[in-house]
């Protein structure tokens, strides 16, 4: 059998809401990390990076110890990624089950 299965390539304008996804892309920017108060009071980071493919743009949402893991001028795979729309704009996020590679890295100025 095969060394390794790859999931099939997703393009941002194949994402869908409410469902799982894989997707290789390159991050554009990275916002700041923040603090967010949720429910019963549990305080969380959370971060956003933009994501480019030859497609179009999506934003990738890292929670708690995800943050800091992607950088700008990086390529990423992102592994079974939760795709949600948010306020009319699509959103991926790494969920209960997904992973981020850095593929490669950009460079530093």
């Amino acid at each position: 059998m095969g060394s390794e299965s790859r999931p099939p390539a997703t393009y941002v304008t194949d994402l869908r809401p409410n469902r799982v996804a894989t997707l290789e892309a390159q991050v554009t920017e990275v916002g700041p990390v923040r603090e967010v108060m949720l429910e019963k009071g549990i305080s969380r980071k959370v971060q956003e990076a933009r994501l480019r493919d030859k497609t179009g743009e999506v934003t990738l949402v890292l929670w708690g110890s995800e943050v800091d893991r992607v950088h700008s001028g990086e390529r990423v795979r992102i592994l079974e990624g939760w795709v949600r729309d948010y306020k009319g704009r699509l959103q991926i996020s790494l969920g209960r089950t997904g992973k981020v590679e850095v593929l490669s890295t950009g460079s530093s100025p």
